[in-house]
């Protein structure tokens, strides 16, 4: 029998809804404002040249890229399955006077309400791995593709304490997938990527690896909890991540992958 996702959705929405009053709390603090500059260095290298192209922030959430986006001038369309997320967008868009530049839109990513070839650019930097096929379709032929999946192998790493046996059977690709608050991700290594995009008629131009890093490099846990820091500090842990996000020997330590096609 096949599953039944009606509630799965739901639970999702209602759990993102509750999240939305306090979401932005975390990119307010060290960890987050490092991981957003990080996320914002790598994303700009790969927007349109034209400032008047369609991008489409799917799980855009409470619109961290979008409002920045919709300030550079570009036509963006911002969707979420929450409501609860979308308003705290739609308020923050409002405030900085750019509300109208904006499209806002609640809908699930894995059934977009858009012809095929939409957007020139199309970012999901949340959602699950069944929402790729309808990310690619609403790409225009010769636009740009930014997607977010979970690294395998720091998937396996901060498995491996709590359920040694499934973290050994995804390291050694057994299984391919995990569960992160009730939503399966799948988890894939670098290769693995290239290869899953590339099957689909992608051309990959890069893959980073994003997130995670504080740990790797013994940030104290008080620096990235603290909203208040040293801006020269900041700087240096920002191009320390960006240095590491590129650097093959070490990528697999990331808990996240994203790949720009």
């Amino acid at each position: 029998m096949p599953r039944d996702k009606s509630g799965d959705i739901e639970a999702t929405r209602k759990e993102w809804n509750q999240r939305a009053k306090r979401y932005d709390e975390y990119y307010k603090k060290f960890k987050g404002a490092v991981e957003h500059c990080v996320d914002w260095e790598l994303l700009k290298r790969y927007l349109p040249k034209d400032r008047g192209a369609r991008i489409l922030d799917a799980a855009g959430g409470t619109g961290r890229i979008t409002l920045p986006l919709a300030k550079m001038g570009y036509q963006v369309t911002l969707c979420d399955i929450s409501p609860g997320m979308l308003e705290v967008a739609r308020k923050k868009l409002l405030r900085e006077g750019i509300l109208e530049r904006v499209e806002i839109l609640e809908c699930d990513v894995c059934k977009l309400g858009f012809p095929d070839e939409s957007f020139d650019f199309v970012l999901c930097w949340g959602g699950t791995s069944e929402s790729y096929e309808e990310l690619i379709r609403v790409t225009k032929r010769g636009g740009r593709l930014s997607v977010f999946l979970v690294n395998r192998c720091r998937g396996a790493i901060d498995l491996f304490s709590q359920d040694p046996a499934s973290a050994l059977a995804l390291i050694e690709s057994r299984s391919d997938c995990l569960y992160d608050d009730g939503v399966r991700h799948r988890a894939l290594t670098i290769e693995e990527v290239r290869k899953s995009f590339e099957a689909e008629g992608i051309r990959v131009l890069d893959i980073y690896a994003v997130c995670g890093w504080m740990d790797v490099l013994r940030i104290p846990e008080e620096v990235q909890e603290s909203s208040r820091w040293d801006e020269s500090f900041f700087s240096q842990v920002t191009e320390m991540v960006l240095r590491l996000s590129r650097e093959p020997s070490v990528q697999g330590m990331s808990r996240h992958l994203v790949v720009y096609g």
